[in-house]
């Protein structure tokens, strides 16, 4: 007799085949057909990077010990990290030279991590390293960094070669290891802006003032009080006196979508600076005199300035001016902002060991390619968007970018401009840009941008892809489980969807006013029968803003930057199957 089944079992199933899912040789970017920018075996590689940054973090948050003054406050501490993390990078960016034989010269992962957030700035890297002599070395080192994706245990050992620790202590006189160095790095050096004394200031005060802290200040000899914003303003005044080229031109004046280096523009802006009476008083042409006209004052020198600048290209110039590093960029904030996104790749799974092994799980990095492909075509083609990446999307573009000359010959040549990646946009605009990118996905390729309802079976994601695309080629409708790390992928990319903390309640305020208007229209769409999608598993008010601890002012999200944002409610997708889109650009719900 047949045992009897209970009724909410069901017979095996055979385990469904995996459809063919192969990339195309080359993509269509624009009016161009191009090879892969970037491969699968690269976003592992960036991946790999990503999880050592994960594990750095946790190291400097389990270690309450590490300095005093900061152990009941693990993200004070990280900020604290990641201030000598900055510092040892500009010291390794000035002893790098272009005859160095990179393996042997190549950086701590602290450093790594810095170096790292730069180079996601692309428009800053790129001028900076062309602009300003002393890092012009780091192209040299940059320009190899394909080889890094293809080994990237150079970066991430924890065993690095004699040759290159000697190199390293005996060149920045800094221990190799960051946690040992934390104990022996505890003072910055500052010029004085009014007598030119060299100041060794901490980077931590129990005030809260040291050079690491947001309150930063220190009294010199000379009984001046001396700022971050005072530093910055001396390091502009220096600028505008420089006369040699490249380091006469201002920060923001070089690198345009068009332009890489235009030296035309960077002179005309200069002039238009050097106009002004209020600098050159008496033709007296020194940093110090400059100083002197503006009364040490950065809101007086921004006053000047405003008539000869328009307020844009002002802020651009004067924001790249904040302290007396050698950078345009606030590289602390630019680490802070990309914790989030790593954050993100880890709680996804991506960056455990031999989680994309074999080839089935692969599928999924496959995905991240084409669909990176498929983000720059939409870019081509309407070069006056704002685009929002998903967090798949947002893999690959990172990871092309830390190929800093091929992502710029690439834009430049395939989708007719250089593409920014902007990370510091306010939350609200980085929703409308969201939904102008779902509505510009869909238009061109008729499926669409992201996956609101999640879940696959599987104990892999090469598993839970099969079982997606098996679904959906005999179904005409996709019924998810609970949780998947594939669809969540495709969620918008929040990485830098940061409140600034001196517009807190502005951002909570525009926040509560979408969600407000969100459930009217739910409301009224019941109220007249028609259907209503809901998640209940993910909340996706705004699936993209979550606030991360910051003590730097800058908010917002990443978005690809060319022009204006069309305004739109936000909305949610359900999965599409694979398929061969328009013009033979491979793209994915994925």
């Amino acid at each position: 007799m047949t045992e009897q089944l209970p009724p909410y079992s069901t017979l095996p199933q055979p385990e469904p085949e995996l459809p063919q899912y192969t990339l195309p040789e080359t993509f269509n970017i624009g009016r161009f057909s191009t090879r892969h920018l970037v491969r699968p075996d690269q976003l592992k590689a960036h991946l790999q990077l990503l999880a050592a940054f994960s594990h750095l973090k946790q190291r400097v948050v389990a270690s309450e010990s590490i300095i005093a003054g900061l152990e009941s406050d693990s993200e004070k501490r990280w900020v604290w990290f990641v201030n000598l993390a900055v510092e040892r990078f500009e010291r390794w960016c000035l002893t790098i030279k272009q005859s160095d034989i990179v393996e042997q010269r190549l950086p701590p992962i602290d450093v790594t991590m810095v170096w790292h957030a730069y180079l996601l700035n692309p428009s800053w890297y790129a001028e900076d390293t062309a602009r300003i002599s002393k890092l012009k070395p780091l192209v040299h080192f940059t320009n190899y960094f394909p080889n890094l994706l293809a080994n990237p245990g150079l970066l991430t050992t924890d065993a690095p070669q004699h040759e290159r620790v000697s190199a390293w202590e005996r060149l920045t006189n800094l221990p190799y290891d960051p946690f040992a160095s934390a104990a022996d790095l505890t003072h910055k050096s500052i010029e004085c802006p009014y007598c030119h004394r060299l100041i060794f200031s901490p980077f931590l005060q129990p005030n809260g003032k040291g050079y690491a802290q947001s309150k930063f200040s220190i009294w010199c000899e000379c009984a001046q009080l001396i700022t971050k914003e005072l530093l910055g303003l001396y390091k502009f005044a220096k600028n505008i006196v420089e006369p040699t080229a490249p380091d006469t031109y201002l920060a923001g004046t070089l690198h345009t979508p068009r332009s890489a280096y235009d030296t035309a523009r960077g002179n005309a802006i200069k002039t238009r600076v050097l106009s002004s009476y209020m600098i050159f008083k008496k033709n007296e042409a020194s940093a110090r005199h400059i100083l002197q006209n503006v009364q040490y004052n950065a809101a007086r020198m921004r006053t000047v300035l405003s008539n000869h600048l328009k307020p844009r290209l002002l802020n651009k110039i004067m924001g790249a001016y904040t302290d007396d590093r050698v950078f345009s960029l606030d590289l602390v904030g630019a680490v802070l902002r990309q914790a989030s996104f790593v954050k993100k790749m880890v709680d996804l799974g991506w960056t455990e060991p031999g989680y994309f092994a074999n080839e089935l799980d692969t599928v999924a990095l496959q995905h991240c390619v084409a669909r990176y492909h498929a983000f720059l075509n939409i870019m081509a083609e309407s070069p006056a968007s704002f685009f929002v990446p998903t967090l798949d999307i947002d893999l690959g573009w990172h990871t092309h970018q830390l190929m800093a000359s091929h992502y710029q010959n690439d834009c430049l040549s395939l989708v007719g401009r250089y593409v920014d990646h902007d990370d510091k946009v306010e939350e609200g605009q980085l929703a409308t840009s969201f939904d102008l990118t779902c509505r510009a996905w869909n238009d061109r390729y008729h499926v669409p941008y992201m996956h609101c309802g999640c879940p696959l079976p599987g104990d892999t994601i090469g598993q839970k892809l099969r079982r997606l695309l098996s679904s959906k080629a005999n179904s005409t409708m996709l019924l998810l489980p609970p949780k998947s790390d594939a669809c969540a992928a495709t969620h918008p990319s929040d990485h830098n969807a940061v409140f600034a903390l001196h517009s807190m309640s502005t951002s909570m305020r525009r926040r509560e006013n979408r969600t407000r208007k969100a459930e009217m229209r739910r409301l009224r769409a019941e109220r007249d029968g028609r259907a209503v999608k809901r998640d209940g598993n993910v909340d996706h008010g705004i699936a993209f803003l979550y606030p991360v601890p910051m003590f730097y002012n800058y908010p917002g999200g990443c978005v690809a930057a060319a022009g204006a944002v069309v305004n739109g409610g936000l909305g949610c997708a359900v999965v599409s199957l694979v398929m061969f889109g328009e013009r033979g650009v491979l793209i994915s719900g994925l």
